[in-house]
């Protein structure tokens, strides 16, 4: 597992702020690789065996990300022989709506939860297809997926973190007009850099803020085990970091 956030970066030295803001974000651009990919489908073996070495290691402080970590940590080093099993059966249950036929579900499309009608291919899905393209990110038409997936929008947090890491340079170099095809602006943000930071606030705003706690909520109910309502807590602890790190430094 990737390191996770513990607050905004800070530091004695604009070069070592700016070392830990590179860092926060290329660590970001991992962690929401590897929450899209558990979000898109059923865990492997493999991927489950990774998880459980990963170790989710995290103080036990009361915090959701620690009482989120420490679930999963349990659930984990207790899982059977059968947890492929457990977790794929949990999953279909949990965020394909298998054997619920009728009330409230807990799909994980934004849509479901933004639309007045709760239902797919609402104006949530077109705005985030329209944020992507801006953005470089193509989602194959035949997956045959509404683009509001989550695992679509964690995917798009991290391809902007990659891109906003790469703005800022290699360990907090200071990004150039060279780097980014644009002039340094206010902050020593180049401003490319600055527009993506904005478009990285506004997404977690519009299209993450708005829905996954409401999401999370539906989670609890129909889950069976506690992995994917301590994975889903984990993925809106993290967004919730990701936009106190983005307000500090916009600021």
């Amino acid at each position: 597992m990737e390191e996770m956030p513990t607050g905004a970066p800070c530091g004695s030295s604009e070069a070592g702020e700016a070392a830990e803001l590179w860092a926060f974000f290329e660590n970001a651009a991992a962690f929401y690789a590897l929450l899209s990919s558990i979000f898109y489908l059923e865990l492997t073996e493999e991927q489950i065996d990774g998880l459980a070495e990963s170790g989710f290691a995290f103080p036990d402080d009361g915090s959701e990300v620690g009482d989120a970590c420490a679930a999963m940590r349990r659930y984990l080093a207790r899982r059977g022989p059968d947890a492929r099993q457990d977790l794929a059966v949990d999953y279909a249950r949990v965020f394909l709506a298998a054997g619920v036929y009728e009330g409230e579900t807990a799909v994980p499309y934004e849509s479901v939860y933004t639309s007045p009608e709760g239902i797919l291919m609402q104006d949530s899905r077109d705005e985030v297809v329209r944020a992507y393209r801006r953005w470089g990110l193509a989602i194959p038409r035949d997956l045959n997926v509404p683009e509001d997936h989550l695992a679509f929008e964690l995917e798009f947090m991290g391809r902007l973190s990659e891109r906003i890491a790469a703005g800022l340079g290699a360990e907090g170099a200071p990004a150039t007009a060279d780097d980014l095809g644009a002039e340094v602006g206010e902050g020593g943000f180049a401003d490319g850099v600055r527009a993506m930071m904005h478009a990285q606030a506004t997404f977690i705003d519009e299209h993450l803020l708005n829905w996954v706690p409401r999401l999370l909520e539906r989670v609890k109910k129909f889950a069976c085990t506690p992995f994917y309502p301590a994975i889903t807590q984990l993925a809106l602890s993290y967004i919730k970091e990701n936009r106190a790190v983005l307000k500090e430094v916009l600021s």
